[in-house]
């Protein structure tokens, strides 16, 4: 909307956003029950925003767990995502409490607060990587490697931490580029039960047989599989930094913080 006052939307006549307080269902008790956490939260209203469509009405995302809708929280804007009616998992409480760990790491959005069926979070600028890739060419060349060494150090740190993200194979989407920063996004299919295979699934994804992989292949010269294999698989028996910086080396980067 290009009048701002008409795109803030009130928790009090949050009609015709209600409906996607309970995606895909048209559920009154759930969203009634999201109302009262909105509140409960301190969330001042919703903000009708974002590169997504649903039903006619602007988002800032949307998957298979939940709506993310832009808002303000406490006088700044904020991100809300909300667990979609269909979701398998019944609450949004084991996402927040390993996004919080991710955080001490300095890595995801930044989690403000959270109820059963929503996080409050940071709301962030800028592209998904996949996006972001479109508009490089050879001269961009060291500008992406700084990115892809930051991307799998934070698997790395994530790697060691015993946190497994879940989904970064497709980091075109997962991945969020702002300038100099790079944020991992989504952590609804994270966990930290499993044997956590991030700095592998970020290889494969970025490297080879995705749209992702052409698209870095465009502007750098990287090793085809066969050679890089060896290290990958000297990780992936101890991921430890050893492992990991020869990795990097093999991939033709260095390592940096994230």
């Amino acid at each position: 909307m290009n009048d701002m006052t008409e795109s803030y939307i009130s928790l009090t006549e949050v009609h015709p956003y209600q409906r996607l307080l309970s995606y895909p269902d048209n559920n009154p008790t759930q969203q009634e029950q999201v109302l009262r956490q909105l509140h409960q939260l301190g969330v001042e209203c919703l903000l009708a925003t974002g590169p997504v469509q649903l039903a006619g009405h602007p988002l800032l995302g949307v998957g298979y767990c939940g709506l993310v809708i832009a808002g303000i929280w406490r006088g700044q804007a904020v991100a809300i995502k909300l667990r979609r009616g269909s979701c398998q998992q019944a609450n949004l409480n084991e996402e927040a409490r390993i996004l919080r760990q991710a955080n001490l790491l300095n890595i995801g959005p930044q989690l403000h607060c959270h109820q059963g069926d929503l996080l409050v979070m940071e709301r962030l600028s800028g592209q998904p990587l996949g996006s972001w890739l479109q508009h490089l060419g050879a001269e961009d060349a060291p500008e992406l490697c700084r990115k892809l060494q930051r991307l799998l150090c934070q698997g790395f740190y994530l790697d060691t931490a015993g946190i497994d993200h879940g989904a970064l194979r497709c980091a075109a989407e997962h991945v969020f580029i702002d300038g100099e920063r790079l944020t991992l996004i989504d952590f609804s299919h994270s966990s930290t039960n499993r044997h956590p295979n991030n700095v592998t699934s970020l290889v494969a994804g970025l490297l080879w047989g995705t749209r992702l992989a052409q698209d870095i292949r465009r502007v750098l010269s990287l090793p085809e599989r066969d050679a890089l294999l060896p290290r990958l698989q000297d990780y992936k028996r101890q991921p430890d930094r050893r492992h990991f910086q020869a990795l990097l080396h093999a991939i033709g980067l260095n390592e940096q913080e994230a």
